[in-house]
């Protein structure tokens, strides 16, 4: 099967914007997943700039940091609901982009892909990645 150039680039494009969106969520969820941990520090230190820039009284600064963690919950719980449709669309973005390739093209973009998983394994466990042309 040849592949025109015009094709190939086109192709080639296609990727490159689904790559960058994934990157884009794997990027934030990466972020997200290593600093899980400093979360509360991490909300203090958001209350303690609003506090300096906006000098909060300190029941203001309460009811800010009150806020800040509700809604930070809420923001989490719905990244949490996204994923599975984000790891939907992905695997069918992958399914589509091998149906247009050869069997040896498939051979090897399922080993590009199994490879960018194993790196992100730590970190991005819970989403395969497609194919990311370097």
């Amino acid at each position: 099967m040849s592949t025109s150039p015009r094709a190939a680039a086109a192709l080639l494009v296609i990727g490159a914007l689904v790559a960058g969106a994934v990157l884009g969520v794997a990027g934030d969820r990466a972020w997200m997943h290593i600093h899980r941990q400093q979360r509360a520090p991490r909300l203090d230190r958001l209350v303690e700039h609003l506090d300096r820039t906006l000098n909060l009284t300190p029941q203001q600064e309460g009811t800010v940091k009150e806020i800040v963690e509700r809604r930070g919950v809420r923001v989490e719980a719905i990244a949490a609901t996204m994923r599975p449709q984000m790891r939907q669309e992905i695997e069918s973005t992958n399914a589509e982009i091998e149906k247009v390739l050869t069997p040896e093209q498939r051979l090897k973009f399922q080993t590009l892909s199994q490879r960018m998983h194993q790196r992100h394994r730590g970190i991005l466990a819970a989403v395969p990645l497609p194919l990311v042309v370097h």
